[in-house]
């Protein structure tokens, strides 16, 4: 037979469980932290949807008896991406494509075992199935709504239907299991802007002070004691106090916050996009230039931050270049509103 692989999956060999796992499968199969557990004769199989689960859970494995990875190859069990494959070189498992009667979803299988069905979570069909969600292509057609009882729940935006993605809860007292508890409270973060953005524009203060109040009591709090603990080597733990900030429109204390996290992970995107708008927003435009120059080197198909960029140059007095930067930043998009705006009243910027 073979295992269905879902975004990424940890592929178990059974006999090392058997020899190796503290408990044997009996105790394996209790410590799954979510509902997408299934198995064949050979492998055992576990899904996730993002690398830091995958990291907590790998990490449970290897204290309770299995080996990860030895001279660089898989040796007990393997992290595989439905769209890459084994992560790492594993001699002894197959990764290909299968054919249902629905359509094709990616499996693995034991090397060399006869392949007489496909195993699947108890609950699982095809329509409901991961199957389009890559990690290229899950921010496309996935939509997060809201994380309840454990269940991060997404709308699927070609189907229409609701997905529910089983989060674990995988305890290793470190890094893996603060990046898991980070990972869910940036989604909710990220919600509860988009209903604040709601809020605001129909007026509804009521909605809004909920939204507040649920910011600053409850998901602030957590998210600083990360940072101050096991996160505290962590850019996503200070990116994401400095978000929750941003949120309350406490945009001096964030940019202490996004700050952090930029030296923790130099180069990365989000990090820098929220700084650029943080200071742009608090009237330091100096300041912010340098990181929007440097994000655009970054990601130089996103017009959004050539719009920034300009309006940086803008503000410090650099009309040239910040006529080529909103210039190219309508090439990448010529519909951009805010963009389009930028350009049409660029004269009149240096005439005030």
């Amino acid at each position: 037979m073979a295992v269905i692989v879902e975004a990424f999956s940890v592929i178990v060999r059974r006999d090392a469980i058997e020899q190796r796992y503290r408990g044997g499968h009996e105790a394996f199969v209790r410590s799954v932290p979510n509902a997408t557990f299934c198995a064949d004769d050979h492998l055992a199989r576990v899904g996730f949807m993002t690398p830091p689960d995958v990291k907590a859970y790998v990490t449970s494995l290897e204290r309770n008896g299995l080996v990860f990875q030895r001279d660089g190859r898989a040796e007990d069990l393997a992290v595989v991406s439905q769209v890459d494959g084994p992560t790492c070189e594993a001699d002894w498992l197959e990764f290909g494509t299968l054919k249902l009667k629905e359509g094709s979803v990616a499996a693995c299988w034991l090397k060399n075992a006869e392949l007489t069905g496909l195993a699947v979570p108890d609950g699982w069909s095809f329509g409901r199935s991961l199957q389009l969600a890559t990690p290229a292509t899950f921010d496309e057609h996935f939509q997060f709504l809201r994380h309840e009882n454990g269940t991060d729940v997404y709308l699927n935006t070609l189907s229409g239907q609701e997905v529910y993605i089983g989060r674990p809860s995988v305890k290793d007292g470190g890094e893996a299991s603060a990046s898991i508890e980070l990972d869910k409270l940036l989604k909710e973060v990220l919600a509860l802007e988009s209903e604040a953005d709601t809020a605001k524009a129909l007026q509804d203060v009521e909605s809004g002070k909920r939204i507040y109040e649920r910011l600053t009591a409850e998901l602030l709090p957590k998210a600083r004691v990360i940072a101050e603990g096991d996160g505290k080597r962590s850019w996503q733990a200070f990116f994401t106090v400095g978000l929750v900030l941003r949120v309350l429109q406490k945009q001096s204390e964030a940019v202490k916050w996004f700050a952090k996290a930029n030296e923790l992970e130099r180069d990365n995107v989000m990090t820098l996009r929220e700084l650029v708008k943080c200071l742009g927003e608090t009237n330091r435009p100096a300041e912010a230039l340098p990181y929007a120059r440097e994000v655009v080197k970054i990601a130089p198909l996103d017009a959004t931050l050539w719009g920034n960029l300009a309006m940086c140059l803008i503000q410090c007095g650099e009309r040239t270049e910040a006529r080529r930067a909103i210039d190219e930043a309508i090439s990448l998009d010529p519909k951009d509103p805010i963009n389009r705006y930028i350009r049409d009243n660029f004269d009149s910027y240096f005439r005030k």
